[in-house]
């Protein structure tokens, strides 16, 4: 477990401060206002951003590289002897196309710039765990750079999600996986599965970014406490903490501060920021009102990431279904009819027509926009 020498006050402090155009002076302010040297002389420090697809540096679904040379530049500045950023990205990426996260985001550019590493875990070591509880895969792979710091900064984005409602710094260490762990994760129960992780990888510090927060400008959330920290960030969004599983049960766990009441948010005031966002699944429903998803719960990001990004962008582009259809992901669904299609190897079936099935472990993206993009007009 990594040396994590800061413990929770009785009331957790979060740190919810406007960032304008200086990222560095934002996370110089928010670990000021939290009082604790997070960083010490000759510490070897692990940045662990959400790099999960190679998008845009500000497209708002991936750690900003801007923040993550903001905080590299303040550990190098509190004296860190080893900085490294280090990212398993999500199973939504063939294998063999996880350095793109990296490289096509500039991340690799400012590492090399800065003269600090960065490394993609799935080349590296990883340190087995087996039969922890009923709701992890029966052995799972923790990369071992997370055991080797002796800090580790937890860089994860403001964001919804298909199953969890939110993602943010909880869900985050799912990163820290190895690649075909991720897949298992999801069954039988992701929240719960998340939590257990969570009793494992255990950050110094989580920064939530928030630069791509239009409504109320560029924001930082930060904070020890992992809970209250996805607890302020889920607020923020509009969203009831107490309607997310990973932060009620993580808090049941000992694993944090649920109760926003008990929560000490210092800098900008949040009821004067909080904004309500449309969780992806109203999105979708507002869309395409006659379209269903089977079987979500039993996929993983592989299948699930690339049909709301599909479907979002459709409904974006003004495209209507031309009668109710089904969309079915994952394993043990009812037997198709209608239209529908079939998306990931899991919800395949012997002898649909190919015209109907988006196949692979995980489906490119591009197929699945045809195989959506005909289901409407």
């Amino acid at each position: 477990m990594i040396k994590n020498e800061s413990t929770f006050s009785k009331r957790s402090k979060v740190s919810l401060i406007a960032v304008n155009d200086n990222p560095y002076a934002a996370v110089v302010k928010a670990t000021g206002d939290l009082a604790t040297q997070f960083i010490k002389h000759g510490d070897t420090v692990l940045i662990k951003p959400n790099l999960v697809n190679p998008n845009p540096p500000e497209s708002g679904q991936i750690t900003s590289p801007r923040l993550i040379e903001a905080v590299v530049k303040y550990c190098l500045a509190n004296g860190a002897g080893r900085v490294i950023i280090g990212e398993g990205p999500g199973t939504y990426n063939r294998k063999e196309d996880l350095r793109d996260c990296f490289t096509t985001t500039g991340v690799s550019e400012l590492a090399e710039r800065l003269g600090v590493e960065w490394v993609l875990f799935d080349e590296h070591n990883f340190r087995a765990f087996h039969k922890i509880s009923d709701c992890t895969p029966e052995i799972f792979r923790v990369t071992e750079y997370v055991f080797n710091c002796d800090k580790m900064i937890n860089l994860p984005v403001l964001k919804t999600h298909y199953l969890t409602k939110v993602t943010l710094a909880m869900k985050n260490l799912k990163g820290c996986l190895r690649w075909e762990d991720k897949i298992k994760f999801h069954q039988p129960d992701l929240c719960r599965a998340v939590v257990e992780l969570n009793k494992i990888v255990r950050p110094t510090l989580n920064i939530i970014d928030a630069l791509n927060w239009k409504p109320g400008g560029g924001l930082l959330i930060a904070g020890s406490d992992i809970v209250a920290v996805d607890t302020v960030g889920t607020a923020l969004m509009g969203l009831n903490p107490k309607e997310i599983r990973t932060i009620t049960e993580g808090a049941a766990a000992g694993l944090g501060e649920s109760d926003i009441t008990r929560i000490e948010i210092i800098g900008e005031e949040l009821k004067k920021l909080k904004y309500r966002v449309n969780l992806p699944q109203e999105t979708i429903k507002q869309y395409f009102p006659l379209l269903e998803i089977t079987g979500a719960e039993r996929s993983c990001s592989g299948c699930l990431i690339p049909v709301v990004s599909v479907l979002t962008e459709l409904g974006e582009k003004g495209f209507k279904l031309k009668q109710p259809a089904t969309v079915y992901l994952g394993r043990n669904n009812p037997e198709p009819n209608g239209e529908f299609v079939l998306v990931g190897d899991c919800a395949n079936r012997e002898g649909t027509d190919s015209q109907r099935k988006a196949s692979g472990c995980a489906p490119r993206r591009e197929t699945v926009y045809q195989r959506l993009k005909q289901l409407v007009m």
